[in-house]
């Protein structure tokens, strides 16, 4: 038999072999079928779950799943453990992707996630089994509430707390979010009472475009994202100055700024100054004159006018003068020569306590300063425009109470002088020389007014603050000729307003 042949029989005769042994496995395995006893388990397929939803950050979002078990007769209530995990799909791979946002049946929760697009799972454990039932997941949009609008804070109950007035896009109804960093979910944790609110563009000299600076009594001024309104505790106000022995609760009085990328922040009779284009941070106060070497302590008021564009006007407290600041030297000199029409204002020896000073766009910007005579008691008006002419010095006559006004502000349209007096406002007309009562709010007290430049269709409106059984924020037009106040926006239950921003974009 030659080798060909040889080789051919032994090939067929492994396949042969091959063949019986897949046989005899076949009916082995037939014959074994009967010896297991197979059983059904329990079996989660949710349903009452959309594919999609749509909602705004902050706000309550609830789905009440039906589990729908195939064996369960309900009698053990603590059968099943449940996870809801949204995952970011922008960032799908990053560890801070993954959210865990709730470990309960439903899902009821106020929604704390960053504006994104999310995929949410939804798991269900039989505990009785083992098995973790992994549902289909849906696609959840989360939309900023907190786009724009006006920031309020004020005290709940001596804490502070920050509420908002959120303005969406293409929704004509504004929407009130009470304690809005929680609701968006922020670390910040404000503690102590309200002190300020303050919004700037451009508020270091990093890439960051928007400032929200938000300061309570004990926590200090801390900056929040610009979108998200996430904290972390290197947002506090220290880490933006010079000096690092500031203490990290470092808190300001209150802020100012002029410009874009150009700020003056006062704490404690101190003033501090930032300029992004020039990369001056906040560092030594700059309170200081020239040709003096102490430092003097700065009433609580800073008349911008114009910043780096100008020369903003501050005023010595003890020494009774105004000094101007240059931005560029860093320091104060003296003001020059007082000119005027009519009577005016010594600078550097008032006899006077500064009792309010601001910026107006009245007139082409003017600067106006209410200031009580140490010797006759009597309260004066000076206007002084950014080039230091004094358009106006009078005595402030026939103006009801305003030995008790606590807070003021100027309209830009008609350089009215609003003041408040417990629950009254009055509008002093500095043309009359008289004023003229505007609001009586009876036993509520006005904690606030004020006008917002940076606030767009907003700018000219005369923002008031009032406290009764709870907060409320309402907006007027200011008619000339004295006409009475119209009222064009009202929000109520607010905390007790202490100061307002508006978070322009």
């Amino acid at each position: 038999m030659n080798l060909k042949l040889k080789m051919a029989m032994l090939k067929n005769i492994k396949l042969q072999i091959a063949l019986l042994t897949l046989f005899l496995l076949s009916v082995s395995c037939a014959d074994d079928l009967g010896n297991y006893n197979y059983k059904n388990i329990n079996e989660i397929k949710a349903t009452g779950i959309e594919k999609e939803y749509t909602i705004y950050n902050g706000e309550h979002f609830k789905i009440t799943p039906n589990l729908n078990p195939t064996l369960d007769d309900g009698n053990d209530p603590n059968r099943y453990t449940y996870e809801w995990v949204a995952v970011n799909t922008l960032i799908i791979n990053a560890p801070e992707a993954k959210f865990v946002i709730a470990k309960t049946k439903n899902l009821d929760i106020d929604l704390k996630l960053a504006p994104a697009k999310y995929k949410v799972y939804y798991f269900v454990k039989d505990n009785i089994t083992g098995v973790t039932w992994q549902q289909e997941p849906f696609t959840l949009t989360v939309v900023s509430s907190i786009y724009e609008g006006w920031l309020v804070l004020g005290d709940v109950e001596s804490k502070a707390r920050l509420d908002m007035i959120s303005i969406l896009p293409n929704v004509a109804e504004h929407k009130i979010i009470t304690d809005v960093l929680d609701k968006a979910g922020s670390g910040l944790k404000l503690s102590g009472k309200a002190v300020n609110v303050y919004c700037f563009k451009n508020p270091m000299i990093t890439p960051l475009m928007y400032g929200i600076y938000i300061t309570a009594s004990e926590s200090g001024t801390s900056r929040i994202d610009q979108d998200s309104f996430g904290w972390t505790p290197t947002q506090n106000i220290a880490y933006e100055m010079v000096d690092g022995s500031i203490p990290r609760n470092f808190g300001v009085d209150f802020m100012k700024s002029a410009l874009s990328g150009e700020n003056f922040i006062y704490s404690k009779g101190n003033i501090y100054y930032y300029m992004r284009i020039q990369q001056i941070g906040y560092s030594l106060p700059q309170n200081k004159v020239d040709t003096e070497t102490k430092s003097f302590y700065a009433a609580p008021f800073i008349a911008e006018n114009q910043g780096v564009l100008g020369s903003p006007v501050f005023y010595d407290r003890d020494g009774r003068r105004f000094l101007r600041y240059s931005t560029m030297d860093g320091i104060c000199s003296k003001m020059p020569e007082a000119i005027g029409t009519g009577t005016v204002l010594d600078w550097s020896n008032t006899k006077s306590d500064l009792v309010y000073m601001t910026t107006s766009s009245f007139n082409g910007m003017e600067n106006f300063a209410v200031l009580k005579d140490i010797t006759t008691g009597k309260y004066n008006l000076l206007r002084f425009n950014t080039g230091f002419v004094q358009t106006y010095y009078k005595e402030i006559l026939n103006a009801p109470d305003f030995d008790k006004a606590t807070h003021f502000a100027v309209s830009p349209d008609s350089g009215y002088l609003f003041y408040t007096v417990g629950g009254k406002l009055y509008e002093y007309d500095h043309g009359t020389q008289s004023a003229k009562l505007m609001l009586d709010k009876g036993s509520e007290e006005i904690t606030y007014i004020g006008f917002h430049a940076n606030a767009k269709t907003f700018a000219n409106k005369l923002v008031v603050g009032s406290y009764g059984t709870t907060g409320t924020l309402q907006l007027y037009t200011v008619p000339p000729v004295n006409g009475a106040l119209v009222l064009t926006n009202n929000y109520t239950g607010l905390c007790k307003i202490v100061d307002v921003a508006f978070r322009a974009r």
